[in-house]
């Protein structure tokens, strides 16, 4: 006889906190872990499509040291007669199915409360012991947790949020799921794309992943901040046929860069879009959405990352290989180097570039 897990939840997307409840439960109980993703979630607009969220639990499953306990069921995420599948039912899909081992089933500590207003919550106890994560002396006198005979999992459980990283807050989640939604464009990747033009955001897509991995190269303390960074840098690029919106936020906003060349207005504009769509308020984030294009005096390590990003990305039209190099090497060199090299074919090709910032940049960088 083994010991199984039934694990479910809306994984929307999975996350670190998830993987760490399944390890720990794991050990815990000598079991297997199957992680049964939901059908439908109650973030309808910004929720992945079952298959989706099936391929991604697989991907953040391959990371964990314990992939071989793991598995993953579409039981309930592809499930075709209803939309809404109880929990009894799938215990009872997985009790036919391992009709000779123990099943447990994992609950979130916010429904131990509640687990009596659960479907047939007595048949559920019949087929399966119940487990949750919180602390030992915490909720003893739980009426739930004496009559169903609960078991708690002692320890913290991190605080992580699946809402937070759709909503693009934090992106605690693995590199291999992260490249999984920029790929696929899901949750914030979809507000992104209906801010540019299919071609912007291809080059966004690649930026944002290119600054991640320079970030990730030299030990960065938060490289997440630097793809979100990278991601959203060219968000103020607004569609050409929405030029006079442009200039109406320039001159309302921003009346110091009505001066200024018109292809670098969008650096601005990013800042405002970047608050007001996603709630940026990271001073370090903006900084790089606002002088990605031209630099500046004194930027700082996210800014200079994504500045060289944008100018060398693989989508570029020439070997920026050592280039991409020499920023994963060191960020403050290579940026010295990338911009070193801008302004040579600025200057090669007699573009003007001559603006206040970028010669405060060559001004502090080059000189």
């Amino acid at each position: 006889m083994s010991n199984i897990i039934l694990f479910g939840g809306a994984f929307d997307p999975v996350h670190f906190g998830h993987i760490n409840m399944a390890e720990r439960a794991s050990e815990f109980l000598d079991a297997d872990v199957i992680f049964i993703p939901a059908a439908i979630s109650v973030w309808k607009k910004e929720s992945a499509i079952p298959e989706h969220k099936i391929n991604m639990l697989e991907l953040a499953i391959k990371e964990s040291p314990l992939k071989a306990r793991f598995s993953v069921s579409g039981y309930e995420a592809r499930k075709k007669d209803k939309d809404y599948t109880y929990t009894v039912d799938t215990i009872r899909y997985f009790k036919e199915k391992y009709p000779k081992d123990k099943l447990y089933l994992l609950i979130g500590q916010d429904q131990v409360n509640k687990f009596h207003l659960w479907k047939e919550p007595d048949e559920i106890v019949k087929m399966s012991q119940i487990v949750f994560f919180g602390r030992l002396n915490e909720e003893k006198e739980s009426e739930n947790i004496k009559k169903y005979k609960m078991i708690p999992i002692s320890g913290e459980i991190n605080d992580i949020s699946s809402t937070n990283i759709r909503e693009l807050r934090v992106l605690e989640t693995y590199d291999s799921v992260l490249k999984y939604i920029i790929d696929n464009d899901l949750y914030f990747m979809r507000q992104i794309k209906e801010s540019m033009t299919q071609q912007r955001y291809e080059h966004s897509k690649r930026v944002g992943w290119l600054s991640y991995e320079i970030a990730k190269s030299n030990n960065y303390k938060d490289p997440h901040k630097v793809l979100i960074a990278g991601l959203l840098h060219d968000l103020g690029k607004i569609r050409p046929e929405y030029e006079k919106e442009s200039f109406k936020i320039i001159e309302e906003k921003h009346p110091e860069y009505l001066d200024l060349p018109k292809p670098i207005w969008h650096q601005v504009i990013g800042v405002d879009k970047a608050k007001s769509i996603f709630g940026i308020e990271d001073k370090e984030i903006l900084e790089a959405i606002e002088y990605h294009t031209t630099g500046n005096a004194n930027i700082g390590d996210i800014a200079k990352i994504v500045y060289a990003a944008d100018k060398i990305e693989p989508g570029r039209n020439f070997d920026s290989t050592d280039l991409i190099n020499a920023m994963k090497c060191s960020i403050t060199d290579g940026f010295v180097t990338v911009l070193k090299a801008n302004v040579e074919y600025f200057e090669e090709k007699h573009l003007e570039y001559k603006n206040k910032f970028t010669l405060a940049c060559i001004d502090y960088y080059l000189k």
